[in-house]
């Protein structure tokens, strides 16, 4: 099992985020599962991290991956990178299609996004 762990921005921090990452940390290496925890990722930094995950050749005893996004976001589907742009959740998960991503091809991919709502007065 492979498990990418993504704390994509700590804009305003709250919400205990350090101590949820952890706790999934502690969680996953109690399952056996292989995590890498990357943070603050701007888009381009975001985006270059997924393809390179993507292209990773070492899935061949992997029976799934399991990707933990936390964000501020609009709402359930749009996130903020650590530098203001925006990213569909869509658009995360096409990035994972086995045409995209043939080294996990027919392996279950979890997708957990915690989104904080982002609410500027």
């Amino acid at each position: 099992m492979i498990s990418l762990l993504k704390n994509l921005n700590d804009l305003y921090l709250c919400c205990n985020l350090q101590a949820d990452v952890e706790n999934l940390e502690r969680l996953f290496e109690t399952l056996n599962i292989q995590t890498e925890v990357l943070h603050d990722l701007g888009y381009k930094d975001f985006k270059d991290a997924m393809k390179k995950f993507c292209e990773e050749t070492d899935f061949e005893n992997a029976s799934m991956a399991v990707f933990v996004l936390m964000a501020h976001g609009d709402d359930d589907s749009v996130l903020y990178t650590a530098n203001g742009r925006t990213i569909k959740t869509e658009e995360i998960i096409d990035l994972f299609y086995d045409e995209n991503c043939p080294n996990l091809q027919g392996k279950p991919k979890w997708f957990i996004f915690q989104v904080k709502n982002l609410t500027i007065f």
